[in-house]
């Protein structure tokens, strides 16, 4: 499967800052501009920097609607009282990696899902979408990391 490279990998310990919501499944795409934005204001006025990457935690399987938490990796814990601000452990994760526009994700959970179940891994009840690319990067060359944290 070289399209999204699936593999267990450690992810290492993180701090994180973001805004969770129930949104519905239709407008997901919608809510991450503005929620990057309140998360990275709030991280400064609290005196923190954002370090990346970017991410989305989603919380169950999405349906009509979709438990997401949306923010960055920061550079310490900080107190901001609308922030879901998390010290994220070391944690083993099986991971693929899906290159190119954000409307194309699917293909590559459709392709990564086969190679999870064979794996007969216990998975964590949240997973997360790493975006590693900064937003000027041409959406043909966009990296997203797919991370399924073992429980």
């Amino acid at each position: 499967m070289p399209g999204v490279n699936p593999h267990l990998e450690t992810i290492e310990p993180w701090v994180s800052a973001g805004i969770r919501q129930v949104v519905p499944m239709s407008e997901l795409h919608q809510v991450f501009p503005s929620a990057f934005e309140e998360v990275a204001a709030q991280v400064a006025a609290a005196g923190g920097r954002v370090t990346g990457p970017a991410y989305a935690r989603y919380f169950g399987m999405p349906a009509d609607t979709v438990d997401v938490e949306i923010g960055f990796g920061i550079d310490r814990p900080v107190a901001a009282a609308s922030l879901a601000v998390s010290e994220n452990p070391a944690v083993e994760a099986a991971i693929g990696t899906h290159i190119g526009p954000y409307d194309l994700l699917e293909q590559s959970y459709n392709e990564l899902m086969p190679w999870l179940a064979g794996q007969h891994l216990d998975l964590a009840d949240s997973m997360l979408e790493f975006y590693d690319s900064p937003p000027e990067v041409d959406p043909a060359e966009t990296v997203t990391r797919l991370v399924f944290p073992l429980a």
